[in-house]
């Protein structure tokens, strides 16, 4: 597939009428469902359950942080080492193989008891893992050091240094289903095992190193919009997409990328995500759309060549 995809402002159209009329069959117009396929991307849905959560406040604003740090065995616990091991590989200098695999989800706003917003984030991690670090203080030190630092580098989220289990409850707000790239994950853990099991077998004269690395291949998992692609029989030669958006307010909200034979369709404020393959050759630089705040639905335009 060509890699040149083109942005597409949405403007806002809201005297689109007809737009009340569709997903509804219309004799003029050719349904194009069984067409279209999406990217056969290795993932899996999980949904994390549980383990502890810790509160914290954002540095400069004093909006409240909290974590929720939960578990799932579809993430592979990192090698199991002794806190002796944890120490020494604090103490060196030098850079290594341990690896943390996470899952770190996206911020997310929600209100405290006092209604004022709080940020939260989810942290997935192995059940065994989960456990090591609630039952000891040198690994929860640890992990929670390799977490915030992690949300600081990713979502640009700094916080205080204080940082306080909440000891009546496990969780803050509900949590969050997860995507998880498994492939990614299993062969960066792979070649792990592979640099460790050479350094044994290979009677290297060379110090082991070790490194602190958090494997963030996951991401917070979207809803699929429902959709229908059509064309019109008589007419343009064209491709016209109807996305219904139910909880989106403005097209701002919309990111739209618009490739050769590609939709991509994202929504991160909305978690709503869609990426199809289309069986046809598209005039990128002619495409339009326009998004109907009345029935929450964005109508692409989608000239092909060829017409």
């Amino acid at each position: 597939m060509p890699n040149n995809t083109k942005s597409i402002f949405l403007d806002v159209d809201s005297t689109i009428i007809e737009n009340n009329l569709r997903f509804m069959k219309d004799s003029s117009e050719e349904e194009l469902g069984k067409f279209f396929t999406t990217p056969g991307y290795a993932s899996k849905i999980i949904q994390p359950t549980p383990g502890f959560c810790v509160k914290t406040k954002e540095v400069g604003s004093g909006t409240k942080v909290f974590v929720n740090v939960c578990q799932t065995d579809a993430i592979p616990p990192p090698k199991d080492i002794s806190v002796k091991e944890l120490e020494e590989l604090m103490e060196s200098d030098e850079p290594g193989d341990y690896k943390v695999p996470m899952s770190l989800g996206e911020i997310r706003t929600e209100p405290d008891k006092k209604g004022q917003d709080a940020k939260v984030c989810d942290v997935a991690i192995h059940p065994a893992f989960l456990k090591k670090v609630a039952e000891n203080p040198a690994f929860k030190s640890f992990f929670l050091a390799v977490v915030f630092q992690g949300i600081e580098d990713k979502y640009n989220l700094s916080c205080e240094d204080e940082k306080t289990p909440l000891l009546n409850r496990k969780t803050f707000g509900k949590l969050q289903t997860h995507r998880i790239q498994q492939r990614e994950i299993d062969q960066k853990m792979a070649e792990s095992t592979q640099k460790s099991l050479m350094s044994e077998v290979g009677g290297s004269a060379e110090p082991k190193k070790v490194v602190i690395e958090t494997l963030s291949n996951t991401e917070t998992i979207t809803k699929t919009p429902e959709f229908r692609l059509y064309k019109k029989k008589t007419g343009q030669n064209c491709l016209y997409g109807e996305f219904k958006l139910p909880d989106v307010i403005s097209a701002q909200e919309v990111d739209l990328d618009i490739g050769e034979d590609r939709i991509l369709l994202e929504s991160k404020t909305r978690n709503y995500l869609l990426d199809i393959f289309v069986p046809y050759i598209v005039k990128q630089k002619n495409c339009s759309s326009s998004f109907d705040k009345s029935t929450k639905i964005l109508t692409v335009t989608m000239p092909l060549v060829g017409g």
